[in-house]
């Protein structure tokens, strides 16, 4: 066989693997989970940072640390003292 048939016959029987595995749906459903797991592990760690937040607010508030409270309370809650006058600035 000459170099040109084996190449061509290479080319062939490449060109065939490469097509049943391109147009197989096994293939798109792989590269659909493997896109899907790349998402999913981003949300997992946007999770897990939140959950620290969350975990570090509920230590200080177990803490009892007051400077927190009276902030928390003041921009979240809108609450004032006794006596306070609260002013809202709507952009």
């Amino acid at each position: 066989m000459s170099f040109i048939k084996k190449a061509k016959t290479f080319l062939i029987i490449a060109a065939a693997m490469a097509a049943i595995l391109l147009f197989n749906g096994n293939f798109f459903s792989l590269m659909h989970n493997i896109f899907e797991l790349k998402k999913l592990n981003a949300h997992s760690a946007a999770l897990d940072e939140e959950y620290k937040e969350l975990t570090e607010e509920y230590q200080k508030i177990l803490d009892g640390d007051t400077s927190y409270l009276q902030r928390t309370a003041r921009v979240k809650y809108h609450m004032v003292k006794p006596g306070e006058i609260e002013f809202r600035i709507e952009k």
